[in-house]
This record gives C-alpha cells, structure tokens and sequence, in this order.
C-alpha cells in the first residue's frame, strides 16, 4: 500500500527498480483494479438507466401515496440496494428482449468469473510468473472490453424495449425516457 503523500517521482523510481516479474504483477494487480471499476461502471449505468426510465416498473409497489420526487429516491434506494442479478430479473419481468437477456446474463457471468472465481485457478499475483501475468492482463483487459461495451449497449437494449427514444448524433447520443409521455398522456 502506497502513503498518501506517495508523489508521482517516488513512483515512477520504484517503477524503475522493478524486475520484468515484479513490472508483470503490478501490471496485473493494476488491470484488477481496472476489472473491478469497469463493473462498478457497468452497474452504476444499468442502474442510471433503470432509474430514469418510467416504465421500468419494481414489483413492490412504490406508495401511490409519494409525491413523484419522492418516489424517484425510493426507486433509485431500491436498484442501489439490489444485486446485478437482481437487476436483470427486474428487466425479465419487462418486455426486454430474450436476446438481450441473455446478452446481460452472460455479461454477468463474465462478472461474476472476476468476483467469485478468478482466484480459485490459482491465479494469485505472487504465484504467478511473467507470462501467467500477462495472460491474466489480457484476460482482464478483454473483461473490461466488454463490460464497457455492456455499459453502452444498455441504452440499445431500452430502445429495443420502449423505455427510452434515442437520437444519435456524431457528437453523442440523446436519451430520452418514453415514460414520460406515459406520464402526460390523459388516462
């Protein structure tokens, strides 16, 4: 573990003194901190866009009793509080795609492959030589490769699924929650 004060010169000398085994480990450890942020992002949008999104509907109730802005903070509390798996099981229950579903599946097993079982192969920093590292890096840069694309397909898979219109443009993409004209539609 680094200081606080560790500057970026004491780094870059330790960097400098490290062997071709030590630079392998530390560029491991470095894509497993990489990994794990890449999920963090990938859950932090499925939320965003779960949240956000009108009729995307959780099937305990939300007090009819709430005022609007108030029921936005008990939703967001809600998805914030569930599981990655939890989260698809609530898209299962919407008119999302089979495909999609089983797209996201498979892009939480490749999660939970990092979370829960990259370790029981033996694949320990310390126990490992220079090209172990370097075929776990790149299995972990591949990891965050699709987890980042994951995070982008998200708002393709609501298209699909009517909870949002998107427009695209060079500079971006414009996203727009079709909910709301739910929401402003006479009954």
């Amino acid at each position: 573990m680094f200081p606080p004060t560790f500057t970026k010169a004491q780094h870059l000398m330790l960097l400098e003194g490290m062997s071709d085994l030590e630079f392998a480990r530390f560029r491991y450890c470095q894509e497993m901190a990489g990994t794990y942020l890449a999920i963090g992002k990938l859950e932090d949008m499925l939320i965003s866009a779960m949240h956000m999104c009108d009729r995307v509907k959780l099937k305990k109730a939300l007090g009819a009793d709430l005022d609007r802005w108030s029921q936005s903070l008990e939703k967001k509390a809600r998805l914030q509080s569930s599981t990655l798996g939890s989260l698809i099981k609530i898209l299962e229950s919407h008119p999302v795609a089979p495909d999609d579903i089983a797209y996201l599946r498979w892009v939480k097993d490749k999660r939970d492959y990092f979370i829960h079982r990259l370790f029981h192969e033996g694949a320990w920093p310390g126990l490992l030589d220079v090209n172990d590292c370097q075929a776990m890096t790149r299995r972990l840069l591949a990891i965050q490769l699709l987890l980042a694309r994951a995070e982008r397909n998200i708002w393709s898979i609501f298209e699909r699924a009517d909870f949002v219109e998107l427009q695209r443009f060079d500079e971006g993409t414009l996203v727009m929650n079709a909910g709301m004209q739910d929401v402003f539609r006479p009954t």
